[in-house]
């Protein structure tokens, strides 16, 4: 094994998702009303658009059918609002950023980067790039340690579907044998499984909505990844 595909929210950010969604609506709809937008119309249209990337069949990019989407509920030009957005996530998101980091995932990550293993994010493209970085550093993490980040301009599918995964491995040529998944979504992370691809689930943040049986590779909470990564030999 020599590529380590790592999930985001909630494995290396430690994040509440309800409550870091609940902040997030909260905040782009407050700075949409500051700019004299419909604040509740502009959420309902990213809520509807967010839906149409998860159902996205692979024909266009998760950006393109965001945008299609969100067109055609608010009857606003994208090249007109689209820079809002932009100025919305270079200045006002960070705000939501609750500070929080795991020490144990950021070691892990380095000392495996340390190791030569190769390090890919695959965290559900449903944001644009400039979001997805600034919560990688967030995560207290450099987005050049990855080889790959999946943001919503360069990906076509999206979590729990498989041929999500089956993107990256094809777009980025990797060999499934050599792959590993870190995350903490029973569903939208091990659904890799089925790829052949074994994941180490981290508990700490462990989503499983459908209450469905586990049966990954490996669990265990940051500081037992930790420890599976200080295990872990170098690649030769």
């Amino acid at each position: 094994m020599n590529t380590i595909l790592f999930d985001l929210d909630g494995t290396l950010l430690p994040m509440d998702v309800e409550e870091f969604t609940k902040k997030y609506f909260g905040l782009i709809m407050q700075t949409m009303n500051e700019n004299n937008r419909d604040g509740k119309m502009i959420l309902d249209a990213i809520l509807k658009g967010t839906m149409a990337m998860v159902r996205n069949d692979g024909s266009h990019t998760n950006e393109e059918v965001f945008w299609e989407t969100f067109v055609e509920a608010t009857q606003i030009p994208q090249d007109e609002i689209e820079p809002e957005f932009y100025d919305f996530y270079e200045n006002v998101f960070d705000k939501i950023n609750s500070g929080i980091q795991s020490q144990n995932m950021i070691k892990a990550a380095k000392l495996l980067k340390e190791k030569g293993y190769r390090l890919y994010l695959t965290t559900n493209p449903l944001f644009p790039r400039v979001a997805t970085l600034k919560r990688v550093r967030w995560a207290g993490l450099d987005p050049d340690d990855f080889e790959w980040i999946t943001t919503y301009e360069n990906s076509s599918f999206s979590k729990p579907s498989v041929n999500y995964y089956q993107e990256v491995i094809q777009g980025q040529h990797l060999d499934v044998n050599q792959c590993m998944m870190v995350g903490n979504d029973v569903k939208e992370d091990g659904v890799i499984e089925t790829l052949g691809i074994p994941l180490y689930l981290v508990e700490d943040y462990m989503l499983n909505h459908d209450n469905l049986e586990i049966k990954c590779r490996w669990k265990g909470s940051s500081q037992d990844f930790l420890s599976f990564a200080e295990g872990l030999p170098e690649v030769k």
